[in-house]
């Protein structure tokens, strides 16, 4: 199982991953896209959601546009 995430830069532009995993969770598909960029760790508070969203935003990348589709191998 794969999941595809689809998410839209803070410049306008768009953005596709294709990760391993079925992250059918809106937090989990957030991590594994942060996770597949290679996104560092932020100051954020320990609250997951927000760690994962500073981690997007200073990327480029809006967080509420995150949208993840699962792929059947």
């Amino acid at each position: 199982m794969k999941t595809q995430i689809t998410f839209k830069k803070l410049d306008g532009g768009e953005g596709v991953a294709l990760v391993s995993g079925d992250n059918s969770d809106p937090l989990q598909a957030k991590q594994a896209l942060a996770h597949s960029l290679g996104l560092p760790a932020t100051d954020a508070p320990a609250d997951a959601q927000a760690n994962v969203d500073g981690r997007l935003r200073q990327a480029g990348i809006d967080p509420a546009s995150v949208q993840f589709n699962l792929i059947s191998e």
